[in-house]
């Protein structure tokens, strides 16, 4: 979401009693440098209030197409005009349907028809509406037209009720609207497959050795490029990040399963990037029951996994990229995997910096080049990381597409 600065944002408001939640979008948004207007139907005023929205974007909220408009043209065509993404968020079955079937009868429904840009609905109904086939069937036509639809969540419902309908979680939305208002594309049509978090290897049926990492670096490895637009598959150890929905997800539990999963999604992949922590042994055997306390010391016996980067083999991408966490010689140990490993470029990230954690929503890297090249980047989020990881991911691909090096 890093690039979203000065991008225009139009978002819809339509009257759900999810509708308080656009509220928290909208803070979001602007968290990320976007320019936000809000276009609110009658029905969403009973459920909030326009001068919440007022006071979040300090713009006026657009509601009635007759207010005496002091723009230079028509209001929902100057708004029309300026979106660079139109979002309607929650979006109603009266709103879906009148979109889906070109009708406009007030600010809202005028302003999607002449809207060129991208545009995207996140519905919120209860489970009865959403599963009537005149809403599926105009979801269906939306899709047709090219809007993107934000799936909604399943869970508890305004009336007690536990069903689908209910509003997209505020981090999905914004993933899909930062997607569809990330002026860059450099990634279409490119498969990515990215490995993230880490490998439990089990002892007996209650215990198993794992290592600290939370998945948070692939995963925005992932989202990122996703946004870019490639065609992601993510192999994902275990971890307790909430799984984003616009790209292929295999979980796996072993670092067995990480390399079956690996290998098998491989083929006709246009780069593989592996950050995830696989362990690199596991115990030698595995005990059927509960090992008991006994003897003062326990002695397992261990083995090495299979090298995933190595196993690729036949199935190297264009662009193959490793990650070497450290806590000391770290640019050695990485430089000495890139070479090893035939790697396009490696991920060096030293733990013990302040700032570059496993849990933390920062890191600090260096990026290795096959070439000889060392980018020192600064503390950053790691979503930024990721941009840059992808930047570079972009220009290897452009290479190899050209022939150059």
């Amino acid at each position: 979401m890093a690039h979203l600065t000065d991008r225009r944002i139009v978002l819809g408001v339509s009257g759900s009693i999810s509708a308080y939640k656009s509220a928290e979008v909208v803070r979001e948004l602007l968290a990320t440098g976007a320019d936000v207007r809000v276009i609110m139907t009658a029905s969403a005023a009973e459920f909030i209030g326009p001068m919440t929205f007022s006071a979040l974007t300090g713009n006026s909220v657009a509601m009635d197409q007759f207010s005496g408009y002091a723009g230079p043209g028509e209001a929902h065509i100057d708004l029309a005009m300026w979106a660079e993404v139109l979002a309607v968020v929650p979006a109603t079955a009266n709103i879906i349907g009148k979109a889906a079937n070109g009708l406009a009868d007030d600010m809202l429904s005028t302003t999607l028809l002449a809207c060129e840009a991208p545009r995207c609905f996140a519905p919120a109904m209860n489970f009865r509406m959403m599963r009537h086939p005149a809403v599926l069937s105009n979801l269906e036509t939306l899709k047709s037209h090219g809007c993107f639809i934000i799936e909604s969540a399943f869970g508890p419902l305004a009336n007690g009720e536990v069903g689908e309908g209910r509003l997209a979680d505020t981090g999905h939305i914004i993933q899909a609207i930062s997607a569809l208002a990330d002026p860059r594309r450099d990634l279409e049509g490119k498969r990515i497959l990215v490995s993230a978090g880490p490998t439990v290897e089990p002892i007996d049926p209650v215990r198993y050795l794992t290592n600290r990492s939370s998945g948070k670096m692939g995963y925005a490895v992932a989202s990122m490029a996703a946004q870019r637009g490639a065609d992601v598959t993510l192999i994902a150890g275990p971890n307790r990040l909430e799984s984003p929905r616009n790209m292929r997800i295999v979980p796996i539990i072993t670092a067995e399963e990480m390399c079956n999963a690996v290998i098998g999604h491989a083929e006709n992949q246009d780069a593989v990037i592996m950050a995830a922590a696989v362990a690199d042994y596991r115990p030698k055997s595995v005990a059927d029951q509960k090992i008991k306390k006994g003897a003062d010391s326990l002695v397992l016996e261990m083995e090495r996994t299979t090298d995933i980067l190595t196993a690729l083999g036949d199935h190297r991408p264009q662009a193959l990229v490793g990650f070497a966490v450290e806590t000391n010689n770290g640019l050695e140990y990485a430089g000495n995997k890139l070479r090893e490993k035939n790697l396009d470029m490696i991920v060096f990230n030293d733990v013990t910096a302040e700032g570059a954690g496993f849990d933390g929503e920062t890191n600090i890297v260096t990026l290795l080049h096959r070439d000889g090249r060392h980018q020192e980047l600064p503390l950053m989020l790691k979503s930024e990381v990721a941009d840059c990881i992808l930047d570079e991911i972009a220009s290897i691909l452009r290479a190899s597409d050209t022939g150059t090096s």
